[in-house]
C-alpha cells in the first residue's frame, strides 16, 4: 500500500523527516519497504518557451529550436513532432538530472549544437493523463498560463515534490489498506491526536428506501453478500479529475481514468471500502440482484476480456445479465461513459473467501479483490457511500438525493474482549500500567468499558486478551521489555522407544545387504486391485480418498505398503538387476469406522516393509529377515502360523508373527496373480512388520547370564504327523512339556516320502537340556521326553519315528 506523506497529513500532525518516520512505524508494526521522494531526483529542469522552429539543415526529421527560459535563449535540437511556435515545454538545461540518473548534457547533433533538451512526460516521471492533452511518447506541453513562470524550477511549478512510503501491509490488517487507517497508525506511533475528517459519514441521517429512480436491490445470497448500499447520482458530468486528486491517485500507484471512476477509487484508498458505478440505463429493468452466477455463464470484464463463471461464484446482474463480479470487477456493458447522465453508485461486502476463490478462477487480481479477500466490515459500506455522494458534488460532478437502498439482511456483531491488564503483563513480562494500555487502546478507537474492550468495525482481527496484548506492547516499545530467561521447566530432548528402535532396525537390515527406499504416501485405487487386495476386505473400507489429488495416480492414500514396495520391485526388474533386496520404513492411512464417526484423524501406523527376489531368495530367507528385525527389538517368544487368509500372498507360501492377539508380521511370497499384474516374473517376497506393535513388546534392557556351570545333554526325536500340522503346534507342545530343563528346541529336517503315508511328512528336532543346579541323568531327561511324546500322540495324533 503507497501513501503519500501530504494525504497522511490530514490524519496526523507529521513533524519528522520521512526516513524517521519510516523507522518509528516500522517499529511499531507497520512495516516500511521503501521511501520515495518524487521531485527530489529532478534538478535543473525550468519552465521554457518555444520562440521559433526552423528545419534541421542536415537532417528531415529534425527541427532546431529556439528557446526563452527568461534568463537566457537556448537554442536545442529536437525530433518532436508535436510541438510548434509559442508553446510552453519543460527544458532541461546543460547539466540537468532526470529520474533515473539520466544526465543532460549540452553536445553536437549532426552538426548542429544543442544546449539541453524538451521533455516528455515519462522522462520526468510524470502519469500522461494527470495533465490535459498529453501524449504518451511526445513533448509535455504546458498549460499557457505557465507563460509568467519562464526560467522557474519545474518540479516547484507543477508541484512534483511528494514523499511516498511503500507499506507492507498483513493479511490480518485490512484497515490499513486505507489513508485512514495508516493515518490512525501515524497518529498514535507519533503520539499524536488522530484527527478524523470523515467522522460524521454515518451520522448524516440519509433516508433508507426500497425504490430510488425505479432502481430496486435484492440479496438472493446473503452467505456471501452481507450487505449492499446504493445512491443513485443524477445530472452527471463526466469529465477529468481536478490535478490534486489525480496527483493523489497516481502516489498510491492508480492512474486516473475520469471523474467518477477516479472518485470511487479515491474513496477506497482513503477509507479501505471499494465502490463501483454503474451507468443506470444499463440496468435492465433497473433491478440488481446479488446472486449466484449461472453454469458456464460468460461475462466480459472492463479489461475487455470474457471471462466463464460457475456456480460458487457471485455477481451483480441485472433481469438479463450479469454486470459485475461480485468484488472482482465490473462488467464492459455497465461502463461509466460521456454520454452518462445517471449514475448508481455501489458499496457493498462481500464474504472474503468467496471473492478470494473467485478472483484466483477467474485469474483476475484487483485493488477491489486483495481487500475483500481479507475480510472488511459491512459498518463501513455507508460511509464510504456517502463519502464518495459528498466528492461528487464538492466537485460539481452530479447530485443526489438525501436517499439511500440499503439492504442489510444480518447486523454485524459488536466485538467485545475482556481486559484484564494482569494477565497482559504477564503475556509480556512487563509491568504497565492499567491506564497506560488504556490509553493505547483508546487512541487506536477501541473503547474500554467495565473491563471490556469493544472493538471497533474496522479491527476484525481483535478476538482475545492477547491481540490486546500486541497492540499494547508495539506501542510501549518491543525495545523496553528487558531480555530474561525462560521461566519454565527444561527437559532433556532424546529419542523415543519407537525412534531408537527404527534406527537400529535400519542399521541391522543395512548390514544384511538390503537397501533402504522411501516412497510416496499415497496411490491410486487401481493399485489397490493390482495388489490383489480382495473385494471383501476391511482395508477397501478404510481407504481414504484425496479432495484435490495431483493426479489419479494420487488419488488415495495407502492402506497397504505392499502396492508401493511392488513398483519399486518392479522397476528394479525391469533395469535387469537380478537379486534386489529392499526395505522400507512407512506409514499407513486408515480411516476406521471410529474416526468416521467421531471425524477425528485417521489413524497412521508405522510399517517395516521388506521386499526381496533373486535365484537365492526362498521363503526361509525372507523368515530369516523377519526374525532379524524380532532380534533387533529383543523379542524371543513369538507363535508362527500359516497365513491363508491374505490374498496378496501366495495362499500355501505365507506365515504371519503372533503375539499374544497382535499380529506382530505377515510375510511369505507373493502370489503369482500380483506379481504378473507389475509384470515380475521371479518369485517375489514381501514382509509387514508393524512397527508400532514391535515397539510395545521391543525390550531394550539386558540381562547378565553366567557362562553354565552344568554341561547340556542332546536328544533327537522325529515324529510323523499329518501334512497340515504346523511346526509352530509341535514346537508349541514340546516347549509347554519341557519343564525347566528345556534350553533350546531346533527343527533340522522335514521328510517326506510315500511309504510315510499321503499327506503325511516326517519331522525331526534336536533338544537341548540343561539345569542351572546340577548335572542332569538319564532317568530325568527320559521322564521329561516321556511327557512330551505322550503330549504328541494325544494332541497331534504324532507317531514316533524309532
Amino acid at each position: 500500500m503507497k501513501a503519500s506523506i501530504e494525504w497522511l497529513k490530514e490524519y496526523a500532525d507529521i513533524d519528522v523527516e520521512p526516513k524517521e518516520l519510516g523507522d518509528i512505524l516500522t517499529m511499531t508494526g507497520s512495516k516500511v519497504e521503501t521511501i520515495d521522494s518524487a521531485g527530489n531526483d529532478i534538478k535543473n529542469v525550468v519552465v521554457g518557451k518555444i520562440l521559433k522552429i526552423k528545419k534541421h539543415p542536415n537532417a528531415d526529421k529534425l527541427v532546431v529550436a529556439d528557446v526563452d527560459i527568461k534568463l537566457e535563449k537556448i537554442q536545442i535540437v529536437t525530433g518532436a513532432d508535436n510541438i510548434k511556435e509559442n508553446d510552453i515545454v519543460p527544458i532541461a538545461k546543460d547539466g540537468s538530472e532526470l529520474p533515473g540518473g539520466k544526465i543532460i548534457k549540452r553536445g553536437m547533433i549532426r552538426e548542429v549544437e544543442s544546449y539541453g533538451m524538451m521533455c516528455a512526460c515519462s522522462e520526468l516521471n510524470i502519469p500522461v493523463n494527470r495533465y490535459p492533452n498529453q501524449i504518451e511518447d511526445g513533448i509535455m506541453i504546458l498549460p499557457k498560463e505557465f507563460e509568467n513562470k519562464l526560467g522557474e524550477n519545474i518540479v516547484d511549478v507543477l508541484d512534483l515534490r511528494e514523499d511516498i512510503i511503500d507499506f507492507e501491509i498483513t493479511p490480518n490488517r485490512p484497515d490499513c489498506l486505507s489513508i485512514e487507517g495508516l493515518g490512525r497508525e501515524v497518529a498514535v506511533s507519533l503520539d499524536k491526536e488522530f484527527k478524523d475528517p470523515r467522522k460524521n459519514l454515518n451520522e448524516l441521517n440519509i433516508e433508507n428506501k426500497s425504490d430510488i429512480e425505479g432502481l430496486k436491490v435484492d440479496i438472493n445470497a446473503p452467505d456471501l453478500c452481507y450487505r449492499y448500499v446504493a445512491r443513485v447520482i443524477k445530472n452527471v458530468k463526466v469529465e477529468e479529475s481536478p490535478d490534486w486528486m489525480k496527483k493523489r491517485l497516481s502516489a498510491c500507484g492508480m492512474r486516473s481514468i475520469n471523474n467518477i471512476v477516479d472518485i470511487t477509487n479515491y474513496v477506497m484508498l482513503e477509507l479501505g471500502q471499494p465502490l463501483h458505478a454503474f451507468d443506470i440505463n444499463s440496468i435492465t429493468g433497473r433491478h440488481i440482484t446479488v446472486r449466484r452466477a449461472n453454469k458456464n455463464e460468460k461475462i466480459t470484464t472492463l479489461d475487455e476480456q470474457v471471462r466463464e463463471l460457475d456456480e460458487d461464484m457471485l455477481v451483480i446482474s441485472d433481469n438479463e445479465k450479469a454486470v459485475a463480479i461480485a468484488g472482482v470487477m465490473g462488467g464492459l456493458n455497465s461502463e461509466i461513459e460521456e454520454g452518462t447522465e445517471v449514475v448508481v453508485l455501489e458499496s457493498a461486502v462481500f464474504k472474503r473467501g468467496s471473492v478470494r476463490k473467485t478472483a484466483k478462477k477467474v485469474g483476475l487480481r484487483t485493488e477491489s479483490s486483495s481487500r475483500f479477500e481479507k475480510g472488511l466490515s459491512a459498518d463501513n459500506a455507508e460511509r464510504a457511500i456517502n463519502r464518495a455522494v459528498e466528492l461528487i458534488e464538492l466537485l460539481g460532478a452530479g447530485k443526489s438525493e438525501n436517499s439511500k437502498i440499503d439492504v442489510y439482511p444480518t447486523k454485524q456483531e459488536v466485538k467485545k474482549v475482556e481486559f484484564d491488564d494482569t494477565k497482559i503483563n504477564k503475556h509480556l513480562g512487563t509491568s504497565i500500567s492499567k491506564e497506560y494500555m488504556i490509553q493505547i487502546l483508546s487512541s487506536l478507537g477501541m473503547k474500554v468499558e467495565k473491563d471490556i474492550v469493544i472493538v471497533p468495525y474496522y479491527r476484525n482481527d481483535i478476538e482475545i486478551v492477547e491481540d490486546l496484548s500486541e497492540e499494547v506492547v508495539r506501542f510501549y516499545g518491543y525495545n523496553k521489555i528487558d531480555s530474561t530467561l525462560i521461566n519454565a521447566e527444561t527437559t532433556l530432548g532424546m529419542r523415543t522407544k519407537s525412534q531408537k528402535l527404527s534406527d537400529r532396525i535400519k542399521e541391522g537390515l543395512v548390514d544384511k545387504g538390503l537397501s533402504e527406499i522411501y516412497t510416496y504416501g499415497f496411490f491410486s485405487n487401481n493399485d489397490v486391485n493390482k495388489a490383489g487386495i480382495s473385494e471383501t476386505s476391511e482395508l477397501r473400507d478404510q481407504i481414504i480418498n484425496i479432495h484435490n489429488p495431483l493426479s489419479e495416480e494420487f488419488s488415495v492414500m495407502r492402506v497397504s505398503t505392499i502396492p508401493s514396495m511392488m513398483q519399486i520391485l518392479s522397476i528394479n526388474k525391469n533395469k535387469k538387476n537380478k537379486e534386489v533386496g529392499l526395505f522400507e520404513i512407512s506409514k499407513t492411512y486408515k480411516n476406521t469406522e471410529k474416526q468416521i464417526e467421531t471425524g477425528e484423524v485417521p489413524v497412521e501406523e508405522k510399517v517395516i516393509t521388506i521386499g526381496m527376489y533373486g535365484d537365492n531368495i526362498d521363503f526361509y530367507a525372507m523368515k530369516g529377515m523377519v526374525e532379524t528385525v524380532l532380534s533387533l527389538a529383543s523379542i524371543s517368544r513369538y507363535e508362527i502360523f500359516a497365513e491363508r487368509e491374505n490374498t496378496s500372498y501366495h495362499p500355501g507360501k505365507t506365515a504371519k508373527i503372533m503375539i499374544g492377539k497382535d499380529c506382530i508380521a505377515t510375510f511369505g511370497e507373493v502370489h503369482p496373480i500380483v506379481c504378473d499384474n507389475y509384470d515380475i516374473s521371479n518369485k517375489v517376497y514381501i514382509a509387514e512388520i508393524s512397527l508400532d506393535k514391535l515397539t510395545k513388546y521391543a525390550n531394550f534392557s539386558k540381562k547378565y547370564s553366567g557362562v553354565p556351570k552344568y554341561p547340556a545333554v542332546e536328544r533327537d526325536i522325529a515324529m510323523v504327523v499329518k501334512e497340515d500340522i504346523e511346526v509352530g503346534q509341535i514346537e508349541k507342545i514340546i516347549s509347554r512339556n519341557g519343564k525347566k530343563i528345556l534350553e533350546e528346541i531346533e527343527l533340522f529336517d522335514v521328510y517326506r516320502n510315500e511309504k510315510l503315508g499321503v499327506d503325511k511328512k516326517s519331522v525331526a528336532y534336536a533338544l537341548k537340556f540343561r539345569s542351572k543346579e546340577k548335572t542332569l541323568t538319564d532317568e530325568e531327561i527320559n521322564e521329561v521326553m516321556e511327557i512330551i511324546v505322550l503330549e504328541l500322540e494325544k494332541n497331534l495324533k504324532a507317531e514316533l519315528r524309532k
